[in-house]
């Protein structure tokens, strides 16, 4: 259950591991290209504005990923009744949400960290198609939580790079 607290977190997004991973040498937004957004980026989680969900941190295998998230000391919310709850509720109105893929078993965090965001009042970060209908993009909507990809994020907070 939620914990009653005197001060509200500072929250204000929860990221997911396709945001993370874009500033690799290979992807989109490659850090020795976006220097200063990651720098921008790094601020927002070290001031807690940008957390991640337990589920989603456990996803990433990439241990140097892993290692940037420390340092930059992320805030890791945890599943508690709350987000269960949530779950519970989205999976069973969008069960798509949980993908087992590979033979390996392993599930998608998206739900877990949709009902995060739910609990947090959070809008995510993440790099999904907004148009497709079964992505977390269009599912978010459903609940009322907003998502921006990196650049509206960019936009959202009035970044000029």
């Amino acid at each position: 259950m939620e914990q009653l607290t005197l001060f509200k977190p500072p929250y204000k997004y929860i990221i997911d591991s396709c945001s993370i991973f874009s500033q690799k040498p290979d992807r989109t937004y490659r850090r020795q290209v976006h220097k200063s957004l990651w720098e921008k980026i790094e601020e927002c989680i070290r001031t807690n504005l940008i957390v991640i969900c337990s589920e989603i941190f456990d996803e990433i295998k990439d241990e140097d990923i892993k290692k940037w998230l420390q340092l930059h000391r992320c805030v890791v919310l945890e599943i508690d009744d709350d987000v269960q709850l949530n779950v519970r509720k989205i999976v069973t109105e969008h069960p798509e949400m949980i993908e087992f893929t590979g033979g390996g078993g392993t599930s998608s965090g998206d739900a877990f960290l949709l009902a995060t965001a739910m609990k947090y009042h959070l809008s995510i970060i993440t790099e999904e198609n907004p148009q497709k209908a079964k992505k977390l993009p269009m599912i978010s909507k459903n609940y009322g939580v907003s998502t921006f990809n990196i650049i509206e994020l960019c936009e959202q907070e009035k970044w000029v790079l």
